[in-house]
């Protein structure tokens, strides 16, 4: 009886004990879930790296590429330097347009009415005028009209002497020994004649068909009108000394300077088209510097004053009592080496000085004008000629 018994608990006790583990079985398990983490890590791994790269070759695009207002090529020489302010993005239209005048730095133009131009697709730009038509300039390439609206219109070949008139209507050129005149326009030059002058010779003012032109006088230069009409002719020009410069048109005269009898200074004179040979009468308005060969356009648009720089002032003589009276009078606007006076009216004249902008009415009011930091100090206003209105 107690056998049995103790049978049945012993027989109950090996059913109800679980059988041996197996660590075979165990270790394969263990692998299996070791393999199975580091393939998850080995893809988050590979998932961050590729993140990290395709977000830095990103940035290093955005840095590359150029941005409005800065300049890329500075990262391309060292990538540690901070981009420096482009010039082209910053002059301030409302900065040009106070000063009165278009802005012209080397081949780029800042207009008043808030324009950017690229006047440098011919070659150097040397010098340019605001005119009717557009924007007239000379470049290494030759001779140039930029139109309000369209493309540039060549006006004259490369090596061609040139001289626009007062009222930006018509242009004047020496080419190949041929002196022409021509209207302009929005599509270009409209020829009006020709005529055949020396090869040294180089147009100044214009009178209607009447050009004043320069040339070789022994071992100088001198002055003398030339008449040019649809006719072509050769015209054999007597070159007079006596003139050094113009400073532009007045009415039917031009105004420039002659020297005196004893060659020691120069004064302001009015030079006559009235005969086969200029006549020429002198005021007492003496002692001016002689302006570069070409039209200063230095007198005001209805030739009653001329605008005279001089060290730290600029003089403004009234053309009309010099020419009546003999009045050697001039107003005095001071400003710092200023130089190269440009009318904006009939009684208003701003110059670039040592600070700026100058600009000096014919009435005493005088007013200083700042010119964009941007521009730095290699720019130029750009003469307004004519009514430029649409």
């Amino acid at each position: 009886m107690l056998e049995e018994t103790l049978r049945r608990a012993f027989h109950d006790r090996v059913e109800l004990t679980p059988a041996g583990t197996d660590r075979a079985e165990d270790i394969i398990h263990r692998n299996r879930r070791s393999r199975r983490w580091r393939k998850g890590f080995t893809t988050l791994g590979a998932l961050l790296a590729f993140a990290l790269l395709v977000g830095g070759v990103t940035g290093w695009q955005l840095l590359r590429s150029p941005r409005p207002g800065y300049d890329s090529s500075v990262f391309a020489a060292d990538p540690t330097a901070l981009p420096q302010p482009a010039t082209s993005a910053s002059i301030n239209a409302h900065e040009v347009a106070g000063l009165g005048l278009d802005l012209r730095i080397g081949d780029l133009l800042w207009t008043t009415d808030g324009r950017r131009l690229d006047l440098g697709g011919f070659g150097a730009v040397d010098r340019a005028y605001r005119v009717p038509a557009g924007w007239l300039f000379g470049s290494t390439g030759g001779v140039y009209l930029q139109p309000v609206d369209g493309l540039p219109v060549q006006i004259a070949p490369e090596g061609s002497r040139w001289s626009v008139s007062e009222d930006g209507l018509r242009i004047a050129l020496v080419t190949g020994g041929k002196l022409s005149l021509a209207d302009l326009s929005r599509e270009g030059a409209k020829p009006i004649g020709t005529a055949t002058v020396p090869a040294d010779a180089a147009p100044t003012a214009m009178l209607g068909t009447r050009v004043l032109v320069a040339g070789n006088a022994g071992s100088s230069r001198g002055y003398e009108f030339v008449t040019v009409n649809d006719t072509a002719g050769v015209a054999s020009p007597v070159w007079n000394p006596t003139v050094s410069g113009v400073f532009g048109i007045r009415s039917d005269i031009a105004v420039g300077l002659a020297r005196t009898e004893n060659q020691e200074q120069l004064c302001l004179a009015a030079l006559h088209p009235d005969g086969p040979t200029m006549s020429i009468r002198p005021t007492k308005v003496c002692g001016l510097a002689s302006p570069a060969e070409g039209l200063a356009h230095s007198l005001s648009p209805d030739g009653g004053w001329l605008a005279e720089p001089a060290g730290d002032e600029l003089s403004l003589f009234s053309v009309d009592s010099a020419l009546a009276a003999g009045d050697t009078a001039a107003k005095k606007c001071a400003a710092a080496g200023v130089r190269s006076p440009i009318w904006v009216d009939s009684s208003t004249v701003v110059a670039a000085y040592d600070g700026g902008v100058v600009r000096c009415q014919t009435n005493g009011v005088r007013k200083l004008l700042s010119v964009p930091k941007a521009a730095g100090s290699a720019w130029d206003l750009v003469p307004r000629l004519g009514s430029t209105e649409g």
